[in-house]
C-alpha cells in the first residue's frame, strides 16, 4: 500500500513553487500526496497531478494527524498553525513528522531545533528538496522539477520583446530603487524591447504617470500566463522570479545579500542575480552590504546583466538547433 503524506509548506509565493519538488517527487514514486499552501490555489491547473489545498485551522490539527502517514513542514516562526502542528506532531510521530527549515543557520531558530532535514546553503531550495528526497528519504526517483505542466493554448515566450517588471515586494528593504527601475526601463524601450511593470492593484497608484505600462491581474493564473509568453522576467527578490524560472522564463534578480542569493536564487533555468561584491563589509554593527546594496547596484550593473542573460539566452537557443 502506498504510504501517505501531509506537506504543509510556508506561505510564500516563492517557497510553494520551491517546495513543490518535494511534493512532486513523492507522487513520482507513488506517494499520496496532499500539499497545504495559500498562495498557489489559483495556480491548480498547472499542477493537475498535485492536490495543493489552504492551510486548515488550528482545531484541525487531531484530523490531520490522524490522515497521513507522514508529514513534513516547512518551518514558519510566524504561523500559529504550523508551529502547534510541529509541536504536537512531533510528540506523537517523531519519526514521521519531518521539519525542514529553509534558513542559512540552525542558530538563528528560536523554538526547539530538530535534525530532519540536510539544509546546505551553498545550494538552492529546489536543490536541497531534491536532496531531502535522496539523502533522508532514499526515493529511488528524483527529480529537480515542481511538476509545472503549462494549461493548453499557451505559446512559450510567444512575446520575443515582452520584459516583465515586477519593482515591488513582500518588504520595501528588497526593493531596488524606482528611479532605477524607471531609467532600466528606458534603456530596454531604446533596445527595442516592450517593458511592462506587474504588480498588485493596491500598489498601482504611485506608478501611474510615469511613462510606463502598468499591468494587474485578478489572480495568480492570469499572472502566471501573462508570464509564461513573456521572454524576460526582471525583478527584485520576490516569488515572481521563482514562477518565471519554474516556467523556463530567463530572470535578472536584484538581491541584497550573496548568502541569501545563493539559497533562494530563481534556479530552475537561466537566470542571473545581482547582489553587492562580498569584498564590502557587512561586519555586524555596520552591515555596509544590507545598508547601502540599493545604491550599490547601478543601473550600469543592471545593464551589463540583461545584456549577459540575453547572450546566454541566444547560445542557448542555438545549441538546440
Amino acid at each position: 500500500m502506498s504510504p501517505s503524506a501531509g506537506l504543509f509548506f510556508h506561505n510564500g509565493l516563492g517557497d510553494g513553487i520551491n517546495c513543490l519538488v518535494l511534493s512532486n517527487n513523492l507522487q513520482l514514486n507513488g506517494w499520496k500526496v496532499d500539499t497545504y499552501q495559500n498562495a498557489l490555489g489559483s495556480m491548480q491547473n498547472w499542477f493537475p497531478h498535485l492536490n495543493v489545498k489552504s492551510y486548515p485551522t488550528v482545531d484541525e490539527i487531531p484530523r490531520i494527524l490522524n490522515t497521513y502517514d507522514w508529514f513534513f513542514v516547512v518551518h514558519n516562526d510566524t504561523d500559529e498553525f504550523i508551529l502547534k502542528l510541529i509541536q504536537e506532531g512531533k510528540r506523537r510521530f517523531p519519526d514521521r513528522m519531518k521539519v525542514i527549515y529553509l534558513y542559512p543557520s540552525k542558530n538563528i531558530i528560536n523554538e526547539p531545533y530538530y535534525p530532519d532535514c540536510l539544509v546546505d546553503p551553498t545550494l538552492t531550495v529546489a536543490d536541497n528538496m531534491r536532496l531531502f528526497c535522496e539523502k533522508i528519504l532514499h526515493l529511488p526517483k528524483l527529480t529537480r522539477s515542481n511538476g509545472f505542466i503549462p494549461p493548453t493554448g499557451l505559446k512559450f515566450r510567444s512575446h520575443q520583446k515582452r520584459v516583465v517588471i515586477h519593482p515591488t515586494s513582500a518588504r520595501e528593504s528588497k526593493n531596488w530603487p524606482r528611479e532605477k527601475f524607471l531609467e532600466l526601463v528606458r534603456f530596454l524601450k531604446l533596445s527595442g524591447y516592450e517593458p511592462v511593470f506587474v504588480m498588485a492593484a493596491h500598489e498601482q497608484a504611485s506608478w501611474r504617470g510615469l511613462g510606463v505600462e502598468v499591468e494587474s491581474f485578478s489572480n495568480l493564473d492570469s499572472l502566471s500566463r501573462y508570464v509564461y509568453e513573456s521572454a524576460f522576467l526582471i525583478g527584485n527578490d520576490s516569488g515572481l522570479g521563482h514562477l518565471a524560472s519554474s516556467m523556463g522564463v530567463p530572470t535578472l534578480t536584484f538581491c541584497r545579500r550573496k548568502t541569501l542569493a545563493s539559497m533562494w536564487r530563481p534556479s530552475f533555468s537561466n537566470g542571473i542575480v545581482l547582489s553587492p561584491s562580498s569584498w564590502i563589509p557587512n561586519i555586524r554593527g555596520f552591515r555596509l552590504r544590507d545598508r547601502y546594496w540599493q545604491k550599490i547596484l547601478s543601473v550600469r550593473m543592471a545593464k551589463r546583466a540583461f545584456k549577459r542573460l540575453v547572450k546566454a539566452e541566444v547560445t542557448s537557443a542555438k545549441g538546440k538547433d
